[in-house]
């Protein structure tokens, strides 16, 4: 390469009208500059810390929200009767006027008899009241908890739970009877749905008998499920018809009707001799049917077809009895004694020519034997 470097190499080429164009390339020191640019940007984004932004200092921290104290304060629960005192933490600052759990409290409006109606309504054979009065309070110290109240029945006569719940609920409903407290909805389920004992003893039973089946059953009825489901899934593969329809399309199996008025019988049947003859035999019947409308055309024309079918019957069945009839007399003819019999006109014919047969033979010619002769 000459001297000069590449622009008097490139002076010294004579190109003349060559259409080759050279481009130019930068100086190396412009690279040098935009390596030295990337670098210190990839320095600068490694010294950022992963959360932008930081961590603010706990001084401010401890300024913008300060600390809340808390106290060891009483407090009163409602539930309780007995004015007992309870304590808890609490912010300061806070007065609350009712405790916030006190809105759970909420126990079973149980109505009370008295004398007058436990003697006149409430007195059964097999309760007594000591044990109707010791019911009543298990049932409210323990809110209607019928498992609690048969553990903690401590009486002489041992009473089920079915039992407890039966009287209490029996005089309960008599209670709100006498007092005309029989309201709707919540405030009637007393008198809408009546404590049942048989029932729920049986259901109990039944309960008890599904907890205790054998193995051997229980596969047996997974099996049958497991049928039933593919039963289902079977019927839900099959293509069903397209019920939907698009807006504006119509049936084509929907035939226009009229309203309901009189109409002819001979737009509704065809005059058919079958038809004419299921008419005649309905006015025969005493049914005489001289108008029909659009609503009772079917049931109409399903009374012909009946009518149609029965008659048919009829002729079949009379037919049979003739046949029935007929062969009940050949019958009769075979059972009685030859001499007795009723000949037929074949069997006559027969007679006839052998007795011609005979005549024959005695006048020189050879007799004809007959089919009687022959017998023994």
């Amino acid at each position: 390469m000459p001297s000069g470097g590449l622009c008097g190499y490139m002076r010294s080429m004579d190109l003349g009208d060559s259409p080759i164009c050279l481009i130019p390339t930068p100086p190396p020191s412009l690279w040098r500059e935009r390596k030295k640019e990337k670098d210190q940007q990839k320095a600068a984004a490694l010294s950022q810390p992963l959360l932008p932004g930081g961590v603010a200092p706990a001084s401010i921290l401890q300024q913008q929200n300060p600390q809340q104290g808390w106290e060891w304060k009483t407090f009163a629960n409602p539930a309780r009767t007995d004015g007992l005192e309870l304590r808890h933490w609490q912010r300061k600052g806070m007065n609350q006027e009712e405790y916030p759990f006190a809105k759970f409290n909420k126990k079973a409006a149980i109505l009370k008899y008295n004398e007058e109606e436990y003697a006149r309504y409430l007195t059964v054979s097999d309760w007594t009241k000591q044990e109707t009065d010791e019911l009543f309070k298990l049932a409210e110290r323990f809110d209607l908890n019928f498992i609690v109240v048969s553990d903690r029945w401590n009486l002489s006569t041992p009473r089920s739970i079915d039992a407890l719940k039966d009287r209490f609920y029996f005089c309960q409903r008599k209670i709100a009877e006498l007092r005309n407290l029989c309201g709707e909805g919540e405030d009637g389920v007393l008198m809408t749905h009546p404590y049942n004992m048989e029932w729920e003893t049986q259901r109990k039973l039944g309960m008890e008998k599904l907890f205790t089946r054998p193995k051997a059953e229980m596969k047996s009825e997974l099996v049958i499920l497991e049928q039933a489901r593919k039963i289902d899934q079977n019927r839900k593969k099959k293509p069903q018809p397209d019920v939907k329809k698009k807006k504006g399309e119509v049936e084509e199996d929907v035939a226009v009707c009229a309203p309901g008025s009189v109409s002819l019988r001979s737009s509704i049947l065809t005059k058919s001799a079958e038809r004419q003859n299921a008419l005649k035999w309905l006015a025969g019947a005493g049914i005489y049917i001289h108008l029909s409308s659009q609503h009772t055309q079917a049931a109409f024309v399903q009374l012909c077809n009946d009518v149609i079918n029965l008659m048919d019957w009829q002729k079949k069945v009379s037919k049979k009895k003739k046949d029935r009839e007929s062969l009940f007399d050949k019958k009769q003819d075979l059972l009685r004694p030859l001499k007795k019999r009723k000949t037929a006109p074949s069997q006559r014919l027969q007679d006839g020519q052998a007795v011609a047969s005979n005549v024959a033979g005695s006048a020189g010619g050879t007799p004809v034997p007959s089919g009687k002769g022959n017998r023994k």
